[in-house]
C-alpha cells in the first residue's frame, strides 16, 4: 500500500468552516465538558479540533446537532489526538451509530464528491440549490 492510499474504512464528510459545528464532549471520569469544532464526519466516527487533550482510547460522550442530519447523544472513544499549535486534532470512533444516519451520511458524501467534481470543472449552476450536501452544509459564495 502506498503512503498516499486511503486507509480509512469509511469515507469522510467534510464540514465547511463557514458552518463549523461546535461540539461539547465529556471524557469519562471528567466533570467538565471540552469544547471542540467538528472537522469531518463518517459512518464510523468524526474528527474535531479540540481545545484540550483527551487521553487516547478514553471514552467520550457528546451531543451532535446537525440540522437535517443528526441530533443525538453519541458515545465513542478517542483513537488519535495530535497537538497542533494551541489546539489538538482529535479522532473519535463511534461505539454506536444508527443505520438511518449511516445511510444519510453515505448519501451526503456521494453528493459532496459529485458537487466538488462539478465545481472543479467550472459548473457553478449546480450548487447550492440542488446539492444535498450543501443543503446541510451551505457553501459560501
Amino acid at each position: 500500500m502506498s503512503a498516499t492510499q486511503e486507509r480509512r474504512r469509511h469515507p469522510r464528510l467534510p464540514v465547511h468552516l463557514s458552518v463549523a459545528k461546535l461540539i461539547e464532549f465529556k471524557c469519562e471520569g471528567d466533570e467538565q465538558s471540552i469544547p471542540a469544532v467538528l472537522v469531518d464526519l463518517s459512518v464510523g466516527g468524526l474528527a474535531m479540533v479540540a481545545f484540550a487533550l483527551p487521553r487516547l482510547t478514553q471514552k467520550v460522550t457528546f451531543r451532535l446537532d446537525i440540522p437535517g442530519l443528526v441530533s443525538a447523544q453519541l458515545h465513542g472513544h478517542v483513537v488519535r489526538a495530535i497537538k497542533k499549535g494551541e489546539t489538538f486534532q482529535v479522532a473519535v470512533a463511534f461505539d454506536e451509530f444508527k443505520d438511518q444516519w449511516s445511510h444519510l451520511i453515505s448519501k451526503l458524501i456521494k453528493s459532496a464528491k459529485d458537487c466538488e467534481d462539478r465545481w472543479s470543472q467550472g459548473d457553478r449552476t449546480h450548487c447550492p440549490k440542488e446539492c444535498a450536501y450543501h443543503k446541510v452544509f451551505p457553501r459560501e459564495g
